[in-house]
């Protein structure tokens, strides 16, 4: 998770307010583009329980045999297979009491909750799949050395041979985009070169497309071998799935639907008290193994 800078209590936002009308935003990812990727496949439609069931086809794998004449044609089974995604329902609450709503002057609204359910939900997403991801059986790097580009040359290199195809995504920790940053520099990568976008790249969740990979960082990849190394991932369409859900329309006007969420408003006036839910039903697993690789450096 990210080392974020959190006020110490309602109080504090409080203060704040009284000296100053002004927002300084906490550090925290934010950035959920990586969920637009071609490769972060989504499974879409409305499903009949809490397993979204996406099917695998083995479309143009298969080789055509020369046939002999008067001998009939052995049968070739027809590859498929499926990916389970199972939801769950993950939920996020928030509560002002009524001094704390009068003092702030509104500030403390629905809007800021509205607009935090959004940018949360994705951020859940993100972690999930970073959290399914060091589960490829391919691992690129090691535990115990620093991320370098030979790495990523690893990583495609298995994808290769397991004939993956479309567009390749890396989700990396920040540690391990800085280790290949160094290393990029130390390969003679500059500025004035055609690779600029590697040193140039800002403080964005986006880094760019190198070696034909775009590269993700966030701060939700995990820690693997007892905290010693990060876990990061390298992968094509069918390498991991998500699937999310819509609630029912309860028709009322508290529950404001978000697509793939819900914002809701919550009023217990015995205690002078107002809750902001948030919620979604949504899951991510990991597709077809080979479709993937690990990407494993020293934390």
């Amino acid at each position: 998770m990210a080392d974020e800078m959190i006020p110490s209590s309602i109080g504090s936002i409080v203060a704040g307010e009284v000296l100053a009308a002004e927002f300084l935003m906490t550090l925290a990812d934010r950035d959920a583009s990586v969920l637009n990727h071609p490769a972060f496949f989504h499974a879409t439609g409305r499903p009949g329980s809490q397993v979204v069931r996406v099917p695998v086809l083995g479309y143009g794998h298969d080789l055509m045999a020369a046939a002999t004449p008067a001998a009939e044609t052995a049968e070739t089974a027809f590859t498929d297979d499926a990916v389970d995604v199972t939801l769950a329902n993950y939920t996020i609450r928030f509560t002002t009491d009524d001094l704390a709503r009068f003092m702030a002057d509104g500030k403390i609204d629905p809007i800021m909750f509205a607009q935090y359910a959004g940018v949360n939900i994705g951020q859940t997403l993100i972690s999930l799949a970073a959290n399914v991801t060091d589960g490829f059986s391919n691992v690129a790097g090691s535990a115990t050395t620093t991320a370098a580009w030979a790495d990523v040359l690893t990583a495609k290199a298995f994808l290769y041979v397991a004939k993956a195809s479309g567009p390749m995504l890396s989700l990396v920790y920040g540690k391990q985009w800085g280790n290949l940053e160094s290393d990029a520099l130390s390969l003679g990568v500059l500025p004035a070169q055609t690779n600029a976008a590697i040193v140039n790249s800002g403080l964005d969740a986006y880094k760019g497309r190198y070696f034909g990979v775009d590269f993700f960082v966030s701060s939700h990849v995990p820690t693997s071998d007892a905290g010693a190394a990060s876990a990061g991932a390298i992968w094509t369409p069918g390498g991991v799935v998500w699937a999310d859900a819509e609630f029912a329309n309860d028709g009322d006007s508290n529950i404001v639907n978000l697509g793939r969420g819900q914002f809701e408003r919550v009023r217990r006036g015995t205690f002078s008290e107002t809750s902001y839910m948030i919620r979604a039903a949504m899951g991510v697993s990991l597709g077809i193994n080979a479709a993937g690789v690990t990407f494993k450096s020293l934390r």
